[in-house]
């Protein structure tokens, strides 16, 4: 179980370092408006690389979300079954998203080895590469398969489940 709690506490500190993308946005746009209000022009390649840090923000986030039981969930059934039929449900629940995931991630990572193989740029003021986009939604659909599995496990031997009312992780 350490090793699953060291995972977990990987992916809460990606999901918080996830944040930090955010505050980078906010240091390029609020320049960026200002320059375009009041001197019309803008910061070169400005664009391109808010949209990067949007998608570092939201797929490097995914699987911190995950470890702290912080997805969206509505269980106004599964809180009625019984402990066993509940942790069954949840065990089969987990195991297709693993499966339907890891679809994904294996489609983005060819879509990322393509685009890194390609050399992918956008087209606009400046060429800016779309590889590293495509790197960080297959990592971060990786890394969410991979909490998927410890939370799999977790079902498995009926440790508790996370919610985000919990402080930090729990092993």
């Amino acid at each position: 179980m350490r090793l699953m709690e060291w995972v977990e506490r990987f992916h809460v500190a990606l999901g918080s370092l996830s944040g930090i993308a955010t505050i980078v946005m906010i240091a390029l746009v609020v320049p960026d408006v200002i320059l375009r209000k009041f001197f019309a022009t803008t910061i070169p390649g400005a664009s391109e690389t808010n949209i990067l840090l949007l998608v570092l923000m939201i797929y490097l986030g995914l699987a911190g979300a995950q470890a702290r039981g912080a997805h969206f969930r509505v269980t106004i059934l599964t809180d009625r079954l019984p402990d066993g039929a509940r942790r069954a449900l949840e065990v089969v629940m987990l195991s297709a998203a693993v499966a339907g995931l890891s679809l994904l991630a294996v489609l983005t990572t060819q879509s990322a080895m393509t685009s890194i193989s390609r050399g992918e740029t956008s087209f606009g003021v400046i060429a800016f590469p779309l590889w590293p986009g495509r790197v960080a939604v297959a990592v971060g659909l990786w890394l969410l398969c991979l909490q998927l599995v410890l939370d799999v496990i977790r079902a498995l031997v009926g440790a508790p489940r996370r919610t985000s009312r919990e402080e930090g992780v729990s092993g």
